[in-house]
Formats: C-alpha cells, structure tokens, sequence
C-alpha cells in the first residue's frame, strides 16, 4: 500500500474509532417533564427533539410523569437521575428527609390563572362553589389555595376543593359543569377563555417568587456524577435559546408534545414563556423560603429548615461564569 493510500486508510480507520467512541460514550438516561400543556416543560422537548441531549452525549428518553410530586418521586427511587419537577414537591420530599436538590428553575414566579363559571362574576361568588384542584403537594394545588386565600376565601370552609387531576382533567370537569372553577396556566387560560370560563384572579400580576418549574436530581448523583449534572443543565439552557430563537420549529415541537392543534393557543403560550424563561435559569432561593414558610403552619420542621439548602447554583453560575450563556445570545 502507498504511503497515500496508508494515511486514507489511518483516517478513516480514526474517524471510524473516533464516532464509535463517542456513540459508546454517550449517557443513556431517562428524564422526565410534569406538564403535557404547552409550554411550561418545553426545554426538555426542546433538547429531545432538537438534538440538544445529543449533542451533550446524551441517548435521553423522555418521560411523562404527571405531577411534580410524582416527578420528584421517580428521581427519588433512581428511575430518573435527572429530570424535572416543582417547588413543593421539593420541599415535601426535603423535609421528609429525601436526598433531591433543585440545580435549575425555569418559571420562577407563581404562573397562574384562576378561571371560573361565567355565572361567577365577582370572586366572592366562589363561596360555596366545587373547585378542580390537583393532587396534594403540586403546584396547581398550592396555586388554587393562594389564589383564594388571596381573595379573603378559606380553601378549607367557604368552597369544597374536589381532586381531579392535571390541567386536562380539570378544564373538562369545568366544561362538564363538575366543578364551578379551577386554576390554569397560560395555555390553559387561552383554552378557558376561549370555552367561555373567563379569568377571576391573574396570580402572575401579584408577581409571587415561586419555584414552578425546574430540574432536580439527587445530592448523590450531584456528588457522584457532577460531569452529567453539568452536561445536563448545559444542554438545558441551550434548549431555552432554542426554544426563543426558532419559533416555528419551537411551535412544531409544542404541539407534537402538548396534542394541542390551535395555533393560536399555542403562540400565546409560546410568546408569554418567551419573556418569562430566564436565560440563566437560576434556582429560586426566595419561592423556597415562601413555600417554607406556607408548610410550616402545618410542619414544624419547616421552620427551621434553610432554603438555600435546597438548591444548587453552582451548574448554572458556571455557565454564566465562562461565558456559556452571553455566547448564546450574543451579548
């Protein structure tokens, strides 16, 4: 063989070894999102269906695990290392001495909209009434006791409060006259409005810290496998760029996700996640410190327990710190 023909074959035979190095090397992982509405869990179908994961060495299946306590359940018991999941969530799981810690937040204010009846014109007229509310501990649940509390409305004597489930199952009870009024994102407040239930209380108004949304993992995997953490939380704030940057393949992905077909609703949503997804997603120390303080009427241990805790800032100010998140947006 000529020296010509040896050094081709050498190439080829590196390029070879090298792709079949990197395909052994990438991370086979389940992760998980909360929310099928468009478009608070977007960033993890973002880096899905863009490649993103992939391109952070990563062979990601992406779960559907309903529910932020049931999300942060499954990173408990190994069967997401990394994923995502809310605030009280969170909390619970902490205070009941849970190994889970939050390393990024995407909505960190209390993104929710009360909608009711159109019988029910002042927020007074939710005396009496059944309200769909979600499972104990999630934030749809926590959101629904604020929103009346803040309205001068006992959730536990003045309403009754019947369980029904995610934002699907609980804007269908409303359209079937089960429950008089509910609480709904801003997908689902486009969706309500448009069947006729308008808007009581705009909770994003009260601007309310809040740990919405986030990623998790555990303490032990942060320990452990630090390298994973911070390939993730990369992937993830690139996924958002993704996300603000190209809409149209960002509307495609939402509405393959979230089954929602009006355009409309989800450029709605689209726009408004836009503005409120934060460039470096930064964990909300003081949305713990508010829900510390709501448990602990209830849970002593609350009191005592130290927000900052719970979180871990260091993947995303790495970022920040080396540039990661000014070249993504070039400024």
């Amino acid at each position: 063989m000529s020296n010509t023909g040896w050094n081709l074959f050498r190439l080829i035979l590196g390029i070879t070894f090298l792709t079949f190095s990197t395909a052994r090397a990438a991370d086979r992982i389940n992760t998980s999102f909360i929310s099928a509405t468009p478009t608070a869990s977007a960033p993890i179908w973002m880096a899905k269906d863009a490649g993103i994961f992939e391109k952070y060495g990563f062979d990601a299946t992406v779960i559907f695990i309903s529910g932020s306590i049931r999300g942060i359940q499954a990173i408990l018991a190994g069967d997401i290392p990394i994923g995502e999941g809310a605030g009280p969530g969170l909390v619970s799981a902490r205070l009941a001495g849970g190994d889970v810690v939050a390393v990024a937040g995407t909505i960190n204010v209390l993104p929710y909209y009360l909608v009711a009846h159109p019988s029910i014109k002042r927020p007074e007229d939710l005396r009496g009434k059944i309200g769909g509310n979600h499972i104990a501990g999630t934030t749809a649940e926590y959101a629904l006791r604020m929103s009346l509390k803040r309205l001068g409305i006992d959730p536990l004597r003045d309403v009754q409060l019947r369980v029904i489930g995610g934002t699907i199952e609980r804007m269908a009870a409303l359209q079937k006259g089960l429950v008089q009024f509910t609480v709904v994102t801003q997908a689902g407040k486009a969706i309500a409005e448009k069947a006729g239930f308008p808007t009581v209380v705009d909770m994003i108004a009260l601007g309310i810290p809040f740990p919405q949304n986030g990623i998790y993992t555990t303490g032990k995997m942060v320990r452990e496998r630090p390298d994973l953490v911070q390939r993730y939380t990369k992937a993830y704030v690139e996924a958002i760029h993704y996300y603000k940057t190209h809409k149209e393949e960002a509307l495609r992905i939402l509405r393959k996700y979230s089954r929602v077909e009006d355009r409309g609703v989800l450029e709605d949503s689209w726009e408004w996640h836009r503005r409120y997804f934060p460039n470096a997603p930064y964990p909300p120390v003081e949305g713990y410190q508010l829900l510390l303080q709501d448990v602990a009427a209830s849970n002593p241990k609350a009191a005592k327990a130290n927000a900052r805790e719970m979180v871990d800032m260091r993947f995303i100010k790495e970022l920040e710190d080396s540039g990661f998140v000014k070249a993504l947006y070039g400024k």
